[in-house]
């Protein structure tokens, strides 16, 4: 079975989810090794990485890819299945298709919504790309999902139930930490992003809480935007002991974790929650909200708190920061539930789904 998969986030230069998950699925399949599945990986431009799979180079224009280039190649390629990994499918696909929604959040208006402020340019991208998804999901052969929070988002919006959303969890790919990287003393790391729904004002919040401990916050800026925003927001409140790290390589990422006291991540909503696994697996303990879907997928490991309320959250750090036999404890609850997402797991997931739809 020939299989093509939208693999233009890995070529692309910006940063985030959807890059996170081709890369792991490619190198899961890579473990796996599929003897009945030809795997081909369209790009949207060139790139220097070795891919372990033959590529297409398409077209840096999305238009131009969404709405003939990639149906164009699929018609020379002739596969049996087409698996989307950006929440819709190119348009004029003439053979089957697996679909892939991380989540709801482009089609259901969330509560913060109100506090977001996007420009012209952002409002109509994302008008473009839920309009997309929606036609995508009523035409796929078949969709799944990331985990069962995000099923149930999206069955309250497409309709029927979340059992039509198959599961497959994503694998984690970030190196282990440097040799010698040690926790450094009331450090806590979380992620800056300006998006309402990541709540990163929380974690503003709740710092001053915490003056007694001197604690230092190191803030993860994926983009020049983010770090720009971040710094401007803390000048803005006078917060002091604060850091931005910058345009960090997965290695100098996985060494931030391992890095810090405790990692916080308390966003509104998530599809799945990437970032708090990979702490886990750098052998950080975990402080993050409640909300969908962190329970299903990080266990008995973090402490959780209200979303929606900082002193919670200011409570869960302190207890780690200052109760060494808790932090031990939530340490070693995080590793193990880390181990749990490989990439083969992710990969083997993945193929079931391919031969049950392109059978």
């Amino acid at each position: 079975m020939r299989v093509v998969i939208d693999a233009r986030p890995l070529s692309h230069p910006q940063a985030g989810g959807y890059r996170s998950y081709v890369s792991a699925l490619v190198r899961g399949l890579a473990e796996v090794k599929p003897a009945d599945v030809e795997v081909l990986l369209y790009l949207d431009r060139p790139t220097e990485t070795a891919f372990p799979f033959e590529t297409r180079v398409l077209s840096p224009s999305r238009l131009k890819t969404d709405f003939w280039l990639f149906a164009q190649q699929v018609r020379r390629d002739k596969p049996e299945l087409v698996h989307g990994t950006v929440n819709y499918l190119p348009l004029g696909l003439s053979c089957k298709t697996l679909l892939l929604l991380y989540d709801a959040l482009l089609l259901k208006r969330y509560p913060w919504e109100g506090k977001v402020q996007r420009s012209l340019r952002q409002r109509v991208l994302n008008g473009y790309w839920t309009t997309l998804m929606r036609h995508s999901a009523q035409r796929a052969t078949k969709t799944f999902t990331i985990s069962h929070g995000a099923a149930q988002e999206l069955a309250s919006v497409l309709g029927g139930s979340p059992e039509r959303f198959p599961i497959v969890p994503i694998g984690l790919t970030l190196p282990l930490p440097s040799a010698g990287v040690r926790h450094e003393k009331n450090s806590i790391l979380a992620i800056a992003a300006p998006d309402a729904r990541k709540n990163i004002e929380a974690v503003y919040d709740a710092l001053p809480l915490l003056a007694d401990l001197a604690p230092t916050l190191k803030l993860v800026c994926t983009s020049a935007r983010t770090a720009e925003v971040a710094e401007a927001e803390v000048a803005r409140r006078g917060l002091k002991g604060v850091k931005l790290l910058r345009s960090l390589d997965n290695q100098a990422l996985s060494d931030a974790y391992a890095g810090a006291s405790v990692f916080v991540f308390p966003s509104r909503l998530e599809g799945f929650g990437l970032p708090p696994l990979e702490a886990m697996q750098a052998g950080t303990p975990v402080v993050a909200s409640h909300a969908l879907p962190m329970p299903e997928i990080l266990g008995d490991a973090p402490l959780y708190f209200d979303p929606e309320q900082p002193t919670q959250l200011a409570q869960a750090v302190r207890r780690l920061l200052t109760d060494p036999a808790a932090w031990t404890e939530h340490a070693r609850r995080g590793t193990v539930q880390a181990s749990r997402y490989t990439l083969r797991a992710m990969a083997e997931g993945t193929l079931a789904l391919w031969r049950e739809v392109g059978a």
